[in-house]
């Protein structure tokens, strides 16, 4: 990664007004990216690539889109269609915890098209210029609620499961063809993904041990990213769960210690 000849690359990053997706704006920046700044908070993008572009010279582009609308997707594919974006990055996300037979089912369907209809056609609009140019690749962000199924987080789990999956078999695809799809897969992490706000309902909770700064989750990614690691799980404690969870243990001991709302 880095500035190719004197042309610098550029890097599309949704969900980038704040949380893990500003966090990779900020590092991929500093590896000299131009940015293309996409999420439904025009402003905070505004704000975040002149912070950005003043810092490390570089330039920016801001894409406001609301991921949970198809307009919105289609916006954003269309500008991937363009054929100079060498990096995307789907951070885009947001939570729901509550008992399913009790939420509102509008909020799942905006969950559905953002965790998974628009990463999916993102990635489809992306790759067949970098699979022309032999270079460049998508970094999906998923959870480590793919591999364990959560009681009152029935769709986060399940959408992050299909984020996973997905971006790993369009790894095997396109791995020989000089292109990295990457399955980023964090635990709890320090961002406002855990704070009252709108559609972002999850609590935080555990001992703080267990959460991880957004600078070392994206830094681990960008590093695994380098070495064309299908698959990220930051951290020592979260691949100690991981482990857990591919052993199944964890869906056998999530039921019992489920409270219902």
């Amino acid at each position: 990664m880095g500035v190719e000849g004197a042309k610098r690359r550029i890097a599309l990053v949704t969900g980038a007004s704040s949380g893990l997706g500003a966090e990779f704006a900020r590092q991929i920046a500093a590896r000299g990216y131009d940015l293309v700044l996409t999420a439904r908070r025009e402003a905070r993008l505004a704000a975040l690539g002149a912070e950005l572009a003043s810092r490390h010279d570089i330039a920016y582009e801001v894409l406001a889109a609301d991921l949970s609308t198809d307009p919105g997707i289609a916006a954003v594919a269309a500008r991937l269609q363009r054929g100079d974006v060498h990096l995307l990055v789907n951070a885009a996300g947001f939570g729901i915890e509550k008992a399913f037979a009790g939420v509102e089912i509008a909020g799942q369907n905006a969950m559905l098209s953002v965790h998974m209809v628009a990463p999916m056609r993102l990635t489809h609009a992306a790759l067949p210029p970098m699979l022309a140019r032999r270079n460049g690749g998508v970094i999906n962000v998923a959870s480590l609620a793919a591999f364990v199924s959560l009681p009152n987080s029935a769709n986060y789990s399940a959408t992050k499961a299909y984020v996973m999956r997905f971006s790993r078999a369009v790894h095997a695809e396109v791995r020989r063809k000089g292109v990295t799809v990457q399955a980023l897969c964090p635990g709890f992490t320090v961002t406002e993904f855990h704070d009252h706000q709108e559609r972002v309902q999850f609590k935080r909770r555990g001992p703080g041990f267990l959460w991880a700064p957004a600078a070392a989750v994206v830094g681990d990614s960008l590093r695994a990213f380098d070495r064309r690691q299908a698959l990220c799980v930051p951290g020592a404690i979260n691949r100690a769960i991981y482990w857990v969870c591919k052993l199944g243990v964890a869906d056998a001991l999530v039921p019992l210690v489920a409270v219902g709302e």
